[in-house]
């Protein structure tokens, strides 16, 4: 897991295909209409609005792509849990590439997401998004960005 300024990107995504994303990234904002935008066979962009909540149900990992995810509009915190933290609810999905859980122990860590800045998830990783900052619920503008973790390899 990174959490990081996106003006660091270049750190961790070398390469054409890395400056293709963040290039195709920047034409995206608070406009966009949410929906899914599948403009490279490496990597796509899911573009959603929601509120963030006090308690948040979705406890998730993935086996085939790594998430980035990026906040156009206001703040999100994030749980990450081990996996003996957590037991299966729902048996992995290879259509989606999501593996849920419900969570049986305290987050190993928990992080607050803001505009400006990105969270990558890779394999494995287990987070719990949506999440409201202190307390105050919000709607939200986010992208997740979703990358073959072969280009990882």
């Amino acid at each position: 897991m990174i959490l990081d300024k996106i003006a660091n990107r270049k750190l961790y995504f070398k390469g054409e295909i890395f400056d293709e994303l963040f290039k195709q990234l920047e034409t995206y904002s608070i406009e966009t209409p949410n929906g899914v935008y599948k403009n490279h066979p490496n990597f796509y962009f899911k573009v959603m609005s929601y509120k963030t909540k006090l308690e948040s149900d979705i406890t998730e990992s993935h086996r085939k792509e790594v998430d980035v995810q990026i906040l156009l509009l206001g703040n999100e915190s994030i749980k990450i849990f081990e996996s003996n933290n957590v037991e299966i609810t729902l048996p992995y999905e290879e259509s989606s590439d999501c593996q849920f859980y419900n969570p049986i122990n305290i987050p190993v860590s928990e992080i607050n997401l803001c505009p400006g800045y990105m969270a990558v998830f890779f394999p494995d990783d287990i987070h719990n998004p949506q999440y409201a900052v202190n307390g105050k619920i919000e709607t939200l503008k986010k992208i997740v960005i979703k990358i073959d973790e072969k280009l990882f390899s």
